[in-house]
């Protein structure tokens, strides 16, 4: 899945790091060590929760192999030693919480979505979808695109200017046409 990885021998010497999670309570719980585990630490294979040394690598995994495949795609200059010092830097950065990628980056970066099926959709926090876009070919063009970034996470808003205008349908048996109203151009 990968075309770019850190070394293990450079990740492994963070297993024994104490990561930076901030404020703690009485009882020694770090907010944001629990924030976190519940929403950015992906469910392994094994059942456990992935750690904040796995989340960084695979983080910095799968931006700088999206980064290789593309300069590889585009036939534009690639460094693996650059990369590899780059990458490195950025690993101990993210896990000593100096930057992060936006949340959802922490969630699905490194995944088979966004890597294998180059799926980006996950990484966005907000789209817009316009019922413009509906066609008496497919006029569920807009709803498909509307569920699919609803189910990777993506909140869609959407208008109904054009919302099922010149479209017939059928109530009870009787055919119904919809037109839009001359003075504002809505159902």
């Amino acid at each position: 899945m990968f075309s770019f990885k850190l070394a293990e021998e450079f990740v492994s010497s963070y297993n024994t790091k104490i990561v930076p999670w901030g404020y703690s309570d009485a009882a020694g719980n770090s907010v944001g060590e629990i924030t976190f585990l519940r929403t950015y630490s992906r469910l392994k294979e094994d059942g456990t929760k992935e750690t904040w040394v796995e989340v960084c690598e695979r983080v910095i995994n799968g931006m700088y192999s999206l980064q290789k495949d593309h300069a590889k795609s585009q036939r534009l200059p690639w460094s693996d030693s650059k990369a590899a010092a780059s990458a490195k830097e950025a690993y101990d950065r993210l896990f000593n919480l100096k930057w992060t990628p936006p949340g959802r980056g922490l969630w699905v970066m490194g995944t088979s979505i966004v890597n294998e099926q180059r799926n980006s959709a996950a990484l966005q926090n907000c789209a817009f979808v316009s019922t413009l876009e509906m066609t008496k070919i497919n006029p569920a063009k807009p709803f498909a695109f509307l569920m699919e970034a609803s189910m990777l996470g993506v909140g869609v808003g959407f208008d109904d200017l054009h919302f099922l205008v010149g479209f017939v349908f059928c109530v009870w048996g009787v055919g119904v046409f919809i037109a839009a109203c001359a003075r504002h151009s809505r159902v």
